[in-house]
């Protein structure tokens, strides 16, 4: 009987083993995208693993959130959509506790999508969503930063990039969303300074932004510039 008695020692190695285990299966399916943050300075790299995730967890909902992402950085949008759609009814079906964060990614890669298609109310209505459940996803304050810039009130904007933690916001994020509000401003020539100090940053890391996005802009604000001067 003595065994069975629970001392210290003994809760605190059970209470260790749980959470390990709840670690373990929390961030096991997202392992190929861990391996993929490894290779920070080549995207292609990151594309291929989120392609291999997709291969190996195909039936599950994070094998449809790798697809997503990966779709958006190829700028294939409207797959990305239709894999988002897949993975929010996965999720749907099967209401556990991953599930529901597995969610709020889902929503945040729906509200890029809607954001590099010129949704700009879309991608602002789905990112606040998903910002107002986890502030901690600054990526989805970027999007509704920007999308404020997109439909000219320059003032909400301001007012959003306020709240972006300097410390913790990374500086491509920072740089893109100050690109923005800079054209939202009419100042088209910051604004191209400030996508041009983007090279040689990890900007795909940030609204899974595509280098085919930022010559986009710059071309667009280029043409802008000329017809102001």
């Amino acid at each position: 009987m003595e065994l069975l008695e629970l001392n210290t020692a003994s809760v605190l190695s059970g209470l260790a083993a749980v959470l390990l285990t709840a670690f373990i299966r929390l961030h096991w399916p997202f392992r190929y995208q861990y391996i993929g943050s490894l290779f920070r300075r080549k995207p292609e790299w990151l594309m291929r693993w989120l392609e291999v995730s997709y291969r190996k967890n195909r039936a599950r909902s994070v094998a449809l959130l790798d697809k997503s992402t990966h779709e958006i950085m190829s700028g294939n949008y409207e797959q990305a959509e239709q894999c988002i759609a897949k993975g929010l009814a996965l999720c749907k079906e099967s209401p556990t506790p991953f599930h529901q964060v597995m969610v709020h990614y889902l929503f945040y890669n729906l509200s890029t999508v809607y954001f590099y298609q010129g949704k700009y109310k879309d991608a602002l209505e789905v990112a606040f969503r998903v910002f107002e459940r986890d502030n901690g996803l600054l990526n989805a304050l970027g999007v509704m930063i920007c999308a404020y810039a997109r439909m000219g009130d320059v003032q909400g904007a301001v007012e959003l990039y306020q709240l972006l933690p300097q410390k913790r916001a990374r500086i491509e994020l920072r740089l893109f969303c100050l690109a923005e509000i800079a054209a939202a401003k009419g100042d088209y020539t910051k604004a191209i300074h400030y996508l041009r100090r983007l090279n040689g940053h990890h900007y795909f890391l940030s609204m899974h932004l595509r280098h085919e996005e930022i010559e986009k802009r710059i071309s667009e604000w280029t043409k802008a510039s000329s017809h102001i001067g």
